[in-house]
């Protein structure tokens, strides 16, 4: 039986990937517990038996609006927020 020795550089592989299929390879990876954490932020929350608030879901949504509107925010708003974030813990 001849064998053929084969150098793949993972690197090239994954640069050639496209989003979809780093998300697949990171499902894998989750399924054979080499990730600590489910790559999907809702899955985490299944995966760990929480569920989400009507508080959090509101606070994620408007969160997330201001994130997609940053550069809509007027000087005042983004001091706003700069000061609520100066106040809370990392």
């Amino acid at each position: 039986m001849a064998w053929i020795n084969v150098n793949i550089d993972l690197d090239d592989i994954y640069d050639e990937m496209d989003r979809q299929d780093k998300m697949g390879m990171a499902e894998l990876l989750y399924d054979d517990g080499i990730l600590d954490e489910h790559i999907n932020p809702n899955i985490r929350k299944v995966v760990r038996g929480e569920q989400e608030s009507p508080g959090e879901e509101e606070l994620r949504d408007n969160l997330t609006k201001i994130w997609n509107s940053y550069h809509q925010l007027t000087n005042e708003e983004e001091e706003l927020i700069k000061k609520i974030a100066d106040r809370l813990p990392l």
